[in-house]
């Protein structure tokens, strides 16, 4: 009776947060023309930030907060799916606290995002870049007083400027790429995101407000998210019994003890993030969304927002 109830349980679960999540999924795009290039701005003072707080959709409010049109299809519609994911994993296991993570990376300096904006007026600049850079591990915890000194990770590529505009403080970029760092479940993760939009308000101090938004590819999604999460589910089943319980009843369907990649794929609750919903490459793999109508990518929403911090960037 027990094990019938559970059942019931996670069906209306899922059901409830299809409707809630279905909003987040977009309709058909039309076709449309590629991307046009753009200029980085010859000009511009330039401050540097880092990071000091990185969101997590887990919630189907906070998927759609954060979410932003990364295919910048006709209808406008905001992209979100791993949000979706994220709030879908949160519901089945209530016990697991997603964002607290994350936050303890943060603080101790374990993910160093740095930013650095360059623009004419801080208010009104129809000009901007904003390049995104990972950063050396802190030794010590950071201050995010503005003191707080940094160095450029060399393991890393250097992003290109993602181009934009400052409209009102309100700064509004891309598309561009970018390789992050997120901290889920426990897990270090390095994404390529590709398309990406970037918006915040901005000011000399800092940002706040953020979003980022952008997709990961197939491959970056089979290969590096889903695996990061079974690893993480795995490990909290390891050390903590009370969680582990309900992530064994949600997810281990052969009864194994453990959760892998596949049961993650082709899990009920999961079922409505295990596809890519959009198309941001033409055949050639280029950046061209909407080109060949094969859905390639799933979409990242991400808040932020980021204070005053001092390091080098190559040219200084």
């Amino acid at each position: 009776m027990r094990m019938k109830r559970a059942y019931f349980t996670y069906a209306v679960v899922f059901l409830v947060l299809l409707a809630s999540c279905s909003a987040l999924r977009p309709t058909p795009e039309t076709t449309q023309a590629a991307p046009t290039k753009t200029v980085q701005p010859a000009t511009g003072i330039e401050y540097r930030f880092v990071t000091d707080k990185l969101l997590l959709p887990t919630t189907p409010g906070q998927s759609r907060e954060y979410a932003l049109d990364v295919d910048g299809d006709a209808q406008g519609h905001a992209d979100n799916l791993f949000g979706t994911l994220l709030t879908l994993l949160a519901s089945a296991a209530p016990q697991v606290d997603l964002q607290e993570t994350v936050d303890q990376a943060l603080e101790s300096g374990q993910i160093v995002s740095l930013h650095q904006v360059k623009e004419d007026n801080p208010l009104d600049d129809p000009s901007v870049s904003w390049t995104i850079f990972q950063g050396q591990k802190s030794q010590t915890p950071p201050k995010f007083d503005g003191t707080d000194k940094f160095m450029l990770n060399a393991d890393y590529p250097v992003n290109l400027p993602i181009v934009g505009s400052l409209t009102n403080g309100h700064f509004t970029g891309g598309p561009g790429s970018a390789q992050i760092q997120i901290y889920l479940l426990g897990q270090m993760i390095d994404i390529n995101l590709i398309g990406v939009r970037l918006e915040a308000d901005f000011s000399v101090h800092g940002c706040a407000n953020g979003k980022m938004g952008g997709g990961v590819t197939i491959v970056e999604f089979q290969e590096k998210l889903l695996p990061a999460i079974a690893e993480g589910l795995n490990q909290i089943i390891k050390s903590d019994p009370s969680a582990a319980k309900t992530l064994l009843s949600a997810f281990d369907t052969d009864q194994s003890g453990t959760i892998s990649v596949q049961e993650l794929e082709t899990n009920a609750i999961l079922m409505i993030a295990a596809s890519p919903d959009l198309d941001l490459q033409d055949a050639s793999g280029k950046f061209n969304p909407g080109q060949d109508g094969v859905k390639d990518s799933y979409s990242v929403g991400l808040g932020f927002s980021c204070v005053a911090a001092r390091f080098a960037v190559p040219g200084d």
